[in-house]
């Protein structure tokens, strides 16, 4: 799912898609910019259905209720960057350039998409309330961490990597260093006077990000 920052969302219709299936990914792409803006308390349905120009009933119907569509942004945006992880070219035979790709992607994916960070963040405020009612979650994140699993065993087998190293732990690592890059960089703009999303700040942390992965797996 690409990040979506403009006032009026309008889905084409693709090969083999419906109307109706049209005006509920309208609905679900407007109350995703509606959600990532002004949070689950802020939001309303009314600009949400506008900017899809639908209707509120429209709305309800396909969703139940504003945190129904929520729910549903939630699901969608997790869904978004699982699909694009599937697309990364990941060698396994070559674990370093592997944990290389992975990195880029994960970082340049926070910052082509702020609002799936922004959005993450509201759900934390909220402890993950509702993501704990949604189904399947677990399924739809694990592959992420089979491939996270495959390239340490494959550094490990060749003696690159060192053993031992849990591939959760690893992947959160990778995204906690480039999640509150991206998630805190207002912040960070203010008290320390850089634009971080500037191109060269961008690749300067790039670079920071993989080296200090690089070293935490190398084999001693």
């Amino acid at each position: 799912m690409a990040d979506i920052d403009r006032s009026n969302v309008e889905a084409e219709l693709g090969p083999g898609e419906r109307a109706p299936e049209r005006r509920k990914r309208s609905l679900l792409d407007s109350a995703i910019v509606e959600f990532t803006t002004y949070g689950i308390g802020g939001a309303r349905v009314d600009r949400i259905a506008d900017r899809a120009h639908s209707n509120k009933a429209m709305l309800y119907h396909y969703f139940g209720s504003k945190e129904g569509l929520y729910l549903a942004a939630l699901q969608d945006i997790y869904a978004g960057i699982r699909h694009a992880e599937d697309r990364i070219d990941l060698d396994i035979s070559e674990p370093v350039t592997a944990i290389r790709a992975l990195i880029a992607f994960t970082f340049g994916y926070y910052v082509d998409n702020p609002g799936f960070v922004r959005m993450i963040n509201t759900e934390n405020l909220h402890k993950a309330a509702h993501l704990r009612t949604a189904q399947d979650m677990p399924a739809i994140n694990r592959p992420i961490l089979t491939k996270v699993a495959a390239i340490i065993d494959s550094g490990v087998a060749k003696g690159i990597f060192r053993p031992g190293i849990d591939p959760l732990d690893l992947y959160i690592s990778i995204s906690a260093l480039g999640f509150t890059y991206v998630s805190n960089r207002h912040t960070l703009e203010v008290l320390f006077g850089r634009d971080l999303l500037a191109p060269e700040f961008v690749s300067a942390r790039l670079e920071t990000m993989t080296d200090m992965i690089l070293r935490y797996v190398a084999a001693d």
